[in-house]
């Protein structure tokens, strides 16, 4: 890979206003040896597995990276003023090959020519993929009736309670918090930390969400049910480890300290809902660290800007991209993709003519999802469940589905997990036209999944 390859095109607009000698803060992804033998194999045994990973790679890690600022500094000196120096600093305990580097114009190419760097990004800003709150009065009948969302009934989850509720399964929520005294939420979770905007780790007493978003996730993950016996979670046992990473102005920077602390707190999912506009390529680094070396899954929105866009990272080629379906009027109860839905097939200058990027890899419901919420005074009353539409809805059906796959196939590779889950989707033309950007390769179907990994 070039130096300039390895530069995101972000860094274009991003340095656009800045003089030669203006530093601003960048995200680097370093290459180190992996030990032997990463835990990737299965669920089976990970938690030990994993921290004694943990704890080699970041040895390996440290010195790589002591290594790459030694040698950035050494080749940007001529470029800066006579006793200027160029700041660093890591990010989480090294579970990452990612650091945060000071670049300015005039020494970001010698950033990338260092051996040791696979890709440079932006700290840019990220934020919420917005949901739309809604009340539909007639589906809550239907449901009060059914005992469980119709995104639960459409995905036959209750066929998957009677193997597992996703006991053991540790999913981490990135997110604005989560409101952690919600009844429907009981013992669900488990670990909580805000990550600000420095990417500090702020230790937190009682959870709490900035908005109303990141409970709502969780409840359609892990929750339990409602005072009217309406089932709202998919892995209803699964442990939810949440970080607030959506609290003021969030960065890149705060993601990636919040996916390395959900690496170090044993995560087997990670569910992201958030994002930027741009496409960025060079984030598929991350997940691919994330899968191959971890075994952990990373599930994320696609974006709610309709068709012919998508947000990053959930565009990048690895991530495990989620669109949204929803469920016509009774009595038609077809499926169909949801208008707001993201989607798009990406091809981009450089990139060999194979290289095509199809999302979202799935799809899920995302609209008319009810779940929990803080408590919220209305005119009419107090709330504390309330329906939503989005992709943001729809990515955590997709890792509560993950949750109970791996509880029930301790030893399945997340390679088959992904695998089995875009394979046995349901598409409505017919599997040749799978994928595309639409329904990618089609609505998830856990209990065909199940099988298919048995």
């Amino acid at each position: 890979m070039s130096a300039k390859e390895k530069i995101s095109p972000a860094f274009d607009p991003f340095l656009a206003e800045s003089r030669r000698n203006d530093k601003r803060d960048a995200i680097v992804i370093y290459r180190t040896p992996v030990p032997k033998a990463p835990p990737v194999s299965g669920r089976a045994g990970q938690p030990q597995k994993r921290l004694s990973y943990l704890k080699e790679v970041a040895a390996l890690q440290r010195s790589v990276e002591e290594r790459l600022l030694k040698g950035y500094k050494k080749a940007s000196s001529g470029s800066l003023r006579n006793g200027e120096e160029l700041s660093a600093s890591a990010i989480g305990s090294n579970a990452l090959p990612v650091t945060t580097v000071e670049v300015t114009k005039s020494t970001l190419e010698a950033l990338a020519e260092q051996p040791e760097v696979v890709a440079i990004m932006p700290n840019q800003q990220i934020q919420l993929i917005q949901p739309q709150q809604v009340h539909f009065e007639e589906l809550s009948k239907r449901e009060t009736s059914s005992g469980m969302t119709w995104g639960l009934e459409e995905l036959e989850i209750a066929k998957m309670w009677e193997t597992t509720g996703g006991e053991n399964i540790n999913v981490a929520v990135l997110d604005t918090g989560v409101y952690g005294d919600h009844p429907a939420l009981e013992w669900r979770v488990k670990e909580f930390v805000v990550i600000d905007p420095l990417g500090r780790r702020i230790g937190v007493e009682l959870p709490f969400d900035s908005k109303n978003h990141g409970t709502h996730v969780c409840g359609t993950i892990a929750g339990g049910k409602t005072p009217n016996g309406i089932s709202i979670g998919v892995a209803p046992r699964a442990n939810l480890l949440v970080a607030g990473v959506l609290i003021g102005d969030a960065t890149l920077r705060t993601l990636m300290e919040g996916i390395s602390w959900a690496v170090e707190r044993g995560a087997d999912i990670i569910n992201m809902s958030l994002g930027f506009s741009y496409y960025e390529p060079l984030f598929a680094e991350v997940f691919d660290i994330l899968i191959y070396q971890f075994g952990i899954l990373p599930v994320v929105a696609i974006g709610n800007d309709s068709h012919g866009n998508t947000n990053s990272p959930g565009n990048a080629y690895s991530a495990f991209a989620v669109g949204a379906v929803e469920r016509l009027p009774y009595p038609s109860r077809q499926i169909e993709v949801a208008f707001f839905s993201s989607g798009a097939s990406l091809v981009f200058p450089d990139q060999r003519p194979n290289d095509l990027v199809v999302k979202p890899d799935v799809v899920a419901p995302g609209a008319e999802i009810f779940s929990c919420i803080p408590p919220e005074k209305r005119p009419d009353g107090a709330y504390e469940y309330s329906y939503m539409d989005g992709t943001s809805m729809a990515a955590p059906h997709v890792s509560g589905a993950a949750a109970l796959l791996m509880a029930a196939m301790p030893n399945a590779p997340i390679t088959d997990i992904i695998d089995v889950l875009k394979e046995t989707a349901r598409h409505p033309s017919g599997d040749e036209y799978r994928p595309d950007n639409r329904w990618g390769f089609g609505l998830v179907q856990p209990v065909k999944a199940l099988k298919a990994l048995g």
